[in-house]
């Protein structure tokens, strides 16, 4: 992943730009995915409007006609940042243009599928029967906890990925969470039976000469991918009964998220 450090803005708008993400950092915020935006828009003006340094109502227009192809939340993400652009130059004391986001149509809502008890045994009874492979040694070992986690504690994926060893206290069963959303940080606790499922992997996994930076290694890499993740995940749903929804409305594993009656069991093959 590139560093903010490696932008190299060029447009008449470049030091307008590089000033707002660097206020945005200051406010503690990451602002990686509308920096990479606001890169593109950049970008568009270098190469439409090499001249101009006056954020006009053109200039975003011509934009906006670009963006307005994709779905609503594509062109939602792809014009809040010039949007934020246009207030930061008019809080500067530059006359902007500020695109009006809240005039855009709102986002398809998604709706999230919510698990019966009888789907999540299957789901978890299928996690459970996962087998080691060559290509993957620790497979077997990490599926059943990851997902786990995710349903247990409301991880995302991300937070789950992204876990590293130093942040699991098993001894107490709390994790920390620290690349959360917009930068946040959390602390999550965890059931004793979520614990006590935990120590286990730990000892399988962490407890060799091998040293692993992350909870969730994927040897040689440092942290398992996503991919991996979702492949996994689809292959669980296939093995478990499940259909995936198809195109219009797929079972996103985000969706063990979304709150259960019996959130704190990890559904053992004795539950």
């Amino acid at each position: 992943m590139a560093e903010f450090n490696d932008f190299v803005f060029q447009s008449g708008f470049k030091d307008a730009i590089a000033g707002l993400i660097a206020l945005k950092h200051g406010l503690g915020l990451k602002y990686y995915g509308p920096a990479l935006v606001l890169k593109r828009f950049d970008n568009f003006c270098s190469e439409h409007y090499s001249k101009q340094d006056i954020l006009s109502k053109e200039v975003v227009s011509d934009w906006f006609s670009l963006c307005r192809r994709g779905k609503p939340k594509t062109v939602r993400l792809l014009m809040t940042p010039v949007s934020h652009l246009g207030t930061y130059l008019c809080n500067m004391g530059t006359s902007a243009y500020v695109f009006p986001v809240k005039t855009l149509p709102p986002d398809q809502r998604y709706t999230p599928h919510i698990y019966s008890t009888n789907e999540l045994q299957r789901f978890f009874a299928a996690t459970d029967d996962c087998r080691y492979t060559c290509a993957a040694p620790l497979r077997h070992h990490i599926m059943p906890v990851f997902f786990r986690l995710i349903y247990c504690c409301g991880l995302r994926v991300s937070e789950a990925i992204l876990l590293k060893t130093g942040d699991a206290d098993l001894t107490h069963g709390v994790l920390t969470i620290r690349e959360s959303k917009n930068g946040g940080e959390r602390y999550v606790p965890m059931s004793e039976e979520m614990r006590l499922r935990c120590v286990s992997y730990w000892d399988a996994v962490h407890d060799g000469k091998q040293k692993h930076l992350y909870f969730f290694p994927s040897p040689p890499q440092e942290k398992i991918t996503y991919m991996n993740i979702y492949g996994n995940f689809r292959r669980f749903l296939r093995n478990a009964g499940i259909s995936h929804g198809g195109r219009k409305n797929p079972i996103r594993i985000h969706d063990f998220r979304y709150p259960y009656i019996n959130k704190i069991r990890t559904f053992s093959k004795t539950a």
